[in-house]
């Protein structure tokens, strides 16, 4: 299920610290070879330089935006494209209940 925000992240934006959260945890899910940020980014709510800078750089690599805006907007490309990543877990194997598994 695609992930919302009520307003817009980062340069510019309104920077609600839950929709920051979001945006924070979202950009952690992308690879690094497809725009993601390396080192991945602590997710404190706060979206400086560095979550500014994982924006943009999703935004030229991954979306192909010539100039990015470092902006994550409600409805905007760079959520849409951030939501490609955003999925469940995949599982390995499904246990029936009450069976237990060592490793």
């Amino acid at each position: 299920m695609a992930r919302s925000i009520s307003a817009s992240v980062g340069s510019g934006g309104a920077n609600r610290k839950d929709d920051s959260v979001t945006v924070q945890e979202l950009l952690n899910n992308v690879p690094p070879d497809r725009g993601g940020p390396a080192p991945l980014l602590v997710v404190d709510g706060l979206p400086w330089q560095k979550t500014q800078a994982a924006i943009r750089q999703f935004q030229r690599v991954h979306l192909g935006f010539q100039w990015p805006d470092g902006r994550v907007d409600p409805g905007g490309k760079t959520l849409a494209g951030l939501n490609e990543f955003d999925s469940p877990p995949e599982v390995a194997e499904r246990l029936e209940p009450g069976r237990i598994f060592y490793v």
